[in-house]
């Protein structure tokens, strides 16, 4: 009983920790979500600034279109897309987070960590998380895929084994 009990606090203590995460990822979505507005709503006044000053500022790391409008001179446009990709992004984050924190809530509160529902959530994780993989590295984003789906089959199986023990029971 004393490994239950290590794995519930464990448990607890991950979604608290997750929570704090997911309350972070939230803030920073909404940050960048403000900044889009309002760089939405400045974009001509920005652009002209901007082309008269001639900014330094290397766009090259923040992906293609970025880099493609700021050498058009659009860097109002540049960085409104580099947002839509960080709100993206940090949503995407939030959004696992969120389903971590379930999961973890309900292993800490229920008999046993292997129930359909936390099946479904996994799955939910683990989506998102190979779809993040593969924006930055298709290959990475191959071998996560298939590894997560061994996970989920392997805790499938817990489930089906669980399922049986309760039925013996």
């Amino acid at each position: 009983m004393d490994r239950i009990e290590n794995i519930k606090k464990a448990s607890y203590l991950i979604g608290k920790v997750g929570k704090v995460f997911q309350i972070v990822f939230g803030i920073f979505t909404g940050m960048f979500l403000i900044s889009l507005i309002i760089l939405f709503v400045l974009r001509s006044t920005l652009n002209t600034m901007i082309v008269e000053s001639q900014t330094s500022f290397d766009f090259s790391n923040m992906g293609y279109w970025t880099k493609k409008l700021a050498s058009e001179g659009k860097v109002a446009e540049a960085s409104i897309v580099f947002l839509i990709s960080g709100i993206l992004f940090s949503l995407i984050l939030t959004i696992i987070m969120h389903f971590i924190v379930k999961i973890f809530k309900k292993i800490c509160n229920d008999y046993s960590p292997f129930l359909p529902e936390i099946v479904k959530d996994i799955k939910i994780v683990l989506l998102l998380t190979t779809l993040l993989i593969l924006k930055n590295s298709i290959g990475l984003g191959i071998i996560s895929g298939f590894t997560f789906w061994g996970i989920i089959e392997l805790y499938e199986y817990g489930c089906e084994l669980q399922n049986q023990v309760d039925e013996t029971l």
